[in-house]
């Protein structure tokens, strides 16, 4: 009996501590494809502005060493609307009469131009390979913040921390130009080898954003609250849904705007 009831601890335990990778496992030449839909709701306060947008972009593996993977992001297609303060403008990049358009020149600019990242098999942080490749893109300022520019690819792998069991939770701090970032993670459940994580988070700071020609000073105030599903045996994400409110105020403009933002971006090999 003594001996049946330890039998069934070590499973439990066993069970507890599902295996996880300690790196990001990929190949070179590897290509994996992704979609993101966004919504975003603008509270201006003289007026209010939805944005919808879907892009398809590509990642793909071009290098290895012993640390870091390099990577490439490329947008490839894009659909997006503004409905808002009077008006309401529409780009669908597969339909050659809205290149011209507004939205179009914009969106077209960022298309089909592939930024090189570096990504950290150990952590699974994604970093610009340079200084220009995190710089303002054609295309920046108020379309960056709802075209969610590579925040794509930096949430398509994750590592589970060593010794982690279904049940805990660890959390992480980054500072980047201006913005910290904290994020909570837990450890949901487990169904073969795809885990089911939740985060909560906050981003928070001022950063410096061109906007039709003038340097204006952004304060932001973020959180949110997400679920990725993630491959335990190689550290990528399959899909990430994120819900956040935001808070940004404009000090060179006198503006502040509220804003409820969802993500869903979903990953394919």
């Amino acid at each position: 009996m003594k001996k049946t009831i330890l039998f069934g601890l070590i499973l439990i335990s066993a069970n507890s501590f599902a295996q996880t990778t300690k790196s990001i496992k990929l190949s070179k030449g590897q290509k994996i494809a992704a979609k993101t839909t966004m919504s975003m709701d603008m509270d201006l306060g003289m007026g209010t502005m939805k944005t919808d947008n879907n892009t398809d972009f590509n990642i793909q593996v071009i290098d290895e060493n012993a640390k870091t993977y390099t990577i490439t992001y490329t947008p490839v297609k894009m659909k997006m609307s503004v409905d808002g303060m009077g008006q309401n403008m529409t780009y669908d990049s597969d339909k050659p009469e809205d290149q011209n358009t507004e939205i179009g020149q914009t969106a077209g600019a960022r298309l089909k131009v592939t930024d090189t990242l570096l990504l950290d098999k150990l952590t699974g942080e994604v970093k610009p390979l340079t200084e220009k490749s995190s710089g303002e893109k054609p295309g920046g300022g108020m379309f960056a913040m709802s075209s969610n520019q590579n925040q794509g690819v930096m949430d398509a792998f994750l590592i589970i921390p060593a010794n982690t069991k279904i049940g805990d939770s660890w959390s992480d701090s980054t500072v980047a130009k201006g913005l910290t970032t904290k994020r909570t993670f837990k450890w949901i459940s487990t169904d073969k080898d795809i885990a089911n994580i939740k985060v909560t988070g906050s981003m928070f700071g001022s950063t410096d954003q061109e906007m039709q020609g003038m340097n204006v000073t952004m304060g932001m105030d973020l959180s949110f609250s997400e679920t990725r599903t993630v491959n335990t045996k190689t550290g990528q994400v399959i899909k990430v849904t994120n819900d956040g409110d935001m808070k940004m105020t404009m000090e060179s403009m006198g503006m502040t705007m509220n804003s409820k933002i969802i993500t869903t971006t979903e990953y394919s090999n």
